[in-house]
């Protein structure tokens, strides 16, 4: 079960369908999936679930980096916050410890300064730490907000950057910590996860990125243009992988 799944169970379970995004009562669950910190090629991805701003529906939206394994060396597999905060806080999360610490400081940072604030003063190096966060989209509760981290990933389907902000929650940061995952056949996951890899080079997207997709995209009419007021793009073959290239 990954954490999708499991978050969902949790948003089923604990959050009343009657309340709205922005009511303390609403979850926050970020979790690692089943896989996560194996040395299994992309598996490194953690998933937040939430009750989203954009929609006030159910939202699920993932994000690559080191967030999800640095989450299973620090024995944990997910984190789930319910309630609210009266003031600013950034969740740390280390050695099978998490505690809440004051984040007056980082409001009005973006998410980029947001990780070098924190790292510097918690004393990590830059591979030592992952810190997702909210910059101030998310602190005004804008409903498209954000999450962001490892400079530059982004969690930001349906509004999770505003149900942060709602619980005046600034950032989560999570040190590489000693933990390891382990596993019940060592060689047997290397081996699959080699043949995951070596397959992985032979697939379109390996040679020339997501961009390749477009071509495919287009002619089913799912490519989302000008903010999906349209699925027409003229010019699509300047922004195909080999032209780009």
């Amino acid at each position: 079960m990954g954490g999708t799944a499991l978050g969902s169970k949790y948003l089923y379970e604990e959050v009343d369908p009657k309340i709205a995004w922005s009511d303390p009562q609403n979850i926050l669950y970020l979790g690692s999936g089943a896989l996560g910190g194996a040395r299994i090629a992309g598996t490194g991805c953690f998933s937040i679930v939430t009750k989203g701003a954009l929609n006030n529906g159910a939202a699920s939206t993932q994000a690559n980096g080191f967030f999800g394994a640095y989450l299973k060396f620090s024995g944990f597999d997910g984190i789930l916050i319910q309630g609210a905060s009266p003031n600013w806080k950034y969740l740390y999360v280390h050695d099978g410890v998490a505690e809440l610490r004051d984040a007056q400081h980082l409001v009005g940072q973006n998410t980029w300064e947001i990780e070098d604030t924190i790292k510097k003063e918690l004393g990590y190096s830059e591979s030592g730490m992952s810190v997702f966060s909210i910059g101030p989209a998310g602190e005004n509760l804008v409903k498209f907000a954000g999450v962001f981290g490892d400079r530059g990933h982004s969690a930001s389907h349906n509004g999770v950057g505003a149900c942060w902000g709602a619980k005046k929650i600034k950032a989560v940061a999570v040190s590489r910590s000693a933990g390891k995952v382990e596993v019940a056949d060592t060689q047997k996951v290397a081996a699959i996860s080699k043949e995951i890899s070596e397959d992985f080079k032979e697939h379109i997207v390996y040679q020339w990125g997501t961009s390749r997709g477009f071509p495919g995209t287009l002619k089913i009419g799912a490519l989302p243009v000008k903010n999906y007021t349209t699925n027409l793009f003229p010019e699509w073959e300047k922004f195909d992988g080999p032209y780009v290239r």
